[in-house]
């Protein structure tokens, strides 16, 4: 008489095994973003004459907040970072204002649109920009 007592119902195996990956949309995963994070905070308090000094101080206020994580940044390629950052923020502002010339058109787009949800939009920003900032 032979018995097979080593072996697991089959049942059981599968359901060991089983795992689903669940993916974060790519707004969430950018929303919790250091940079993104500024951005939105400078562009639902736009109080800057040209689109390079918005672009500036975004930059200059991510910069701030990497040395204050201690991050340190070599002299030779603080230029270069400033250039590509400046490209990131300047390619995340057209995206925002998708359809709009100017960011004053994107205000009273978005002020048409949904007065409510702009204003919720405007105080997660801040809430956010707090916590990164505190």
């Amino acid at each position: 008489m032979l018995k097979c007592t080593l072996l697991a119902p089959i049942s059981t195996v599968n359901m060991v095994f089983r795992r689903k990956k669940r993916k974060k949309p790519a707004f969430s995963v950018r929303k919790w973003d250091p940079l993104f994070i500024i951005f939105e905070k400078h562009l639902y308090d736009f109080n800057y004459e040209s689109r390079e000094i918005f672009l500036k101080a975004v930059v200059d206020d991510y910069i701030a907040h990497l040395v204050r994580q201690k991050i340190v940044i070599p002299p030779a390629w603080k230029l270069l970072l400033e250039k590509t950052l400046g490209e990131e923020v300047s390619d995340m502002l057209v995206r925002k204002l998708y359809g709009c010339l100017t960011v004053e058109e994107f205000k009273e787009k978005k002020a048409v649109e949904n007065k409510e949800e702009i204003l919720a939009t405007r105080k997660e920003a801040r809430r956010r920009y707090q916590k990164l900032a505190g």
